[in-house]
Order: structure tokens, then C-alpha cells, then sequence
């Protein structure tokens, strides 16, 4: 991988290069579009000290001039105009998080059509002060939310910088506004992306980069409960995490755990991830017993090799081979953060299994 500095100078080079290119049908470049929205994040009350965000809103349009972006299919509005590339956000969001950007930039930079679509479902105004181009490109970015899908938008505790750049993103069309230029930003964008490329953030939580193996076990609630009412979990060792953790929604992100062991992958961390009902496996689906043993075999055989994080999920495991597991593990050479755990569907809450993982394994 690039260093941080060699990343933001191809990086920005990209952006340098749409100086002359066509905002859109608007009376602005791509570049001066891009730069007045950093601009309006800079100065903003509430978020211009915050340098993710405005990094956000400076690449919030990365996706339409990544060279990747020529193979996105053109939206075509009926009368034959040009307005955009479908799913460039999509498309920014996954470069930047292949680049080692945090969490919080990518989802700031692939949620800003997301955003525009919880506006016009929720402001009465906001679709009256679109561009027209902009509410042209609506009916090809899946048009107004419904009801659920607003309730699930607010479960985002990002939701509200989301919104922000969204409606920076609606303002950055002024021919004449004089905002800095591109260098400006680029000492803040070196050292977001050094930071975040030692960090990890769970949901909205920010942990340094774990400094010892984890192996983290999830059963299904019926069995952890069921050990725990027969005082099988109070013989663990003292370092154990040994607790039942409910899930926790996040939002129209992807699932806590996805987020998790990518953001620990594109940062140099050796992930194993295993699940008993993974359809990649040899055995059979009806021999659940073989299937927990393997991926519990396999995974603490890595574990005890090169692997630095293990995730294994063994929803189907019996009580018997669950008495045997926990033998094996007191017999890990390895100072290793061992977590036994399963998630309950009932509810949610703040803090999840990896808040507990992290917490014990980092050097915060």
C-alpha cells in the first residue's frame, strides 16, 4: 500500500484534473464544485473543526472521476441530456475505504445521495430548492424514501453529518464564490487517513488497532444460556469476555460486524472469519456437529499460527462439543483476548462485542 502522503497526491491529482470539466449542466467546474463544498464544511458552526467531515464534503464526488468510474452506466434523462454516473457514491465510498480512509469518511462520501433522498421525504421544502439537474438525477437514484426506510436512516447516529454535507452539496454551485484552493486541504487529508489507517471505529466509536490475537466464539443464545444457568461460564478465566451482547442496529449501514473485520483486513490486521453455516464448506448441511468442529478446528489452528483476529460463528453448536470447546481454549499457547458470546435479536444497544474486544485488546 501507498504511503499516506503518496495516496493523497494521486488522489488529489484526480480532483485537480476536473478544473475544466462540467459540473453537471451547472455553471461550475467538478473541481470548483468540490472545493466550494469544503468550503461550506470549513465554515461551518457546527462541523468545520471537524476534519473528517469536511474531507468528506471535498470528496464527496470522488466516484464520477476515479478512472474506475468510465465503466459506470451514464444516467440519461429523457430529452437525451448527460446528468451524472449511476452509483458514483457507491463507487467513491468503496475506493476510499480500499485507500484505508476511516469508516465515518467513506460512509459520509457513499451516503450523500442517501441523504438527498431522506430530505425529500422528510422536508416538505427541500425538493422545491433542487437544482433541476440535481431533481432530474432523483428518479435515477431510486426516488423518495418510504416510511420504513426513514425510520431505518435514523437509527444512523452519522445521520446528521450525513445530512450536512448533503445540503453543502446542494449550496456548492456558485459561480461566484472564491473558496481556497485544493493544496489547502492536502496537510488535513495526510493526516486523517495516517490516523485512520490505525484506528478502527465501531458504529460511531473510535479504538486503536488491536495489540494482541482475538478470538472471539459466537453461539446461539439458547446454548450460552443454558451454560450459564448450569455454571458453566463461571469456570472461564478471569481474562475471558464472557457475555451475551444484543444486537445492534446501524442504520442502512452494513451490519456492525461486516464493517468491523473489513475496516481490520484493509488495515494490515490477518482476519479469519468462519461460520458453521457457510455454504463454502465441504460437509454436508445436515451434519452440523462436523461443520462446528471444523470451522472451530480450522480457526484456532490459524489462531495458533499467523491469524491475529478470529471471528467464528457456531449458531448450531451442541452442549457437549460447547464443554469441550471451552477445555480446549484453557490450552491456547497464545495470550490471546478470548470471547465467548452470542447476540440476542431482542432489542438493541450502545455497546457490542466488539467494544468489549477492542477495549481489552488495544492500547487505546
Amino acid at each position: 500500500m501507498a504511503t499516506p502522503q503518496e495516496t493523497i497526491k494521486t488522489l488529489f491529482a484526480f480532483i485537480s484534473a476536473q478544473g475544466q470539466s462540467d459540473y453537471l449542466g451547472e455553471r461550475i467546474s467538478q473541481l470548483q464544485h468540490s472545493l466550494q463544498c469544503a468550503y461550506l464544511a470549513h465554515t461551518d458552526p457546527s462541523y468545520g473543526s471537524d476534519s473528517e467531515i469536511v474531507l468528506a464534503a471535498l470528496l464527496h464526488d470522488v466516484g464520477r472521476f476515479i478512472p474506475d468510474a468510465k465503466d459506470m452506466p451514464a444516467m440519461i434523462a429523457p430529452d437525451g441530456a448527460y446528468i451524472g454516473r449511476a452509483s458514483h457514491e457507491v463507487l467513491g465510498e468503496r475506493y476510499l475505504r480500499q485507500l484505508g480512509f476511516s469508516e465515518r469518511v467513506c460512509q459520509l462520501v457513499g451516503a450523500h445521495v442517501l441523504a438527498k433522498r431522506v430530505l425529500v421525504s422528510t422536508v416538505g421544502e427541500y425538493y422545491d430548492g433542487l437544482s433541476e439537474t440535481s431533481k432530474r438525477t432523483l428518479r435515477f437514484q431510486g426516488g423518495f424514501f418510504t416510511e420504513e426506510q426513514v425510520r431505518d436512516a435514523r437509527n444512523d447516529p452519522w445521520l446528521d453529518a450525513k445530512l450536512a454535507v448533503r445540503r453543502w452539496d446542494d449550496r456548492a454551485k456558485d459561480p461566484e464564490m472564491e473558496v481556497p484552493g485544493l493544496d489547502a486541504y492536502e496537510d488535513m487529508a495526510v493526516r486523517c487517513l495516517i490516523d485512520s489507517r490505525t484506528r478502527v471505529v465501531v458504529v460511531d466509536r473510535l479504538y486503536a488497532l488491536p495489540v494482541k490475537p482475538v478470538l472471539i466464539i459466537v453461539v446461539s443464545e439458547t446454548l450460552f444460556e443454558q451454560a450459564a444457568q448450569d455454571g458453566m461460564l463461571s469456570d472461564m478465566k478471569d481474562s475471558w469476555i464472557v457475555e451475551k451482547y444484543l444486537h445492534t442496529k446501524n442504520g442502512n449501514r452494513r451490519p456492525v460486524e461486516e464493517e468491523v473485520l473489513d475496516q481490520l483486513s484493509r488495515r494490515g490486521v490477518q482476519v479469519v472469519q468462519m461460520s458453521a453455516d457457510s455454504d463454502t464448506l465441504s460437509l454436508p448441511s445436515t451434519d452440523t456437529a462436523g461443520r462446528s468442529r471444523f470451522v472451530l478446528e480450522d480457526g484456532l489452528s490459524m489462531l495458533q499460527k499467523d491469524a491475529t483476529f478470529v471471528h467464528l460463528s457456531l449458531a448450531a453448536l451442541q452442549y457437549t462439543a460447547f464443554r469441550g470447546m471451552l477445555d480446549t481454549l484453557k490450552d491456547l499457547t497464545r495470550d490471546t483476548v478470548v470471547t465467548i458470546t452470542a447476540i440476542s435479536n431482542e432489542g438493541c444497544t450502545e455497546e457490542t462485542v466488539f467494544d468489549a474486544v477492542f477495549q481489552r485488546a488495544s492500547s487505546v
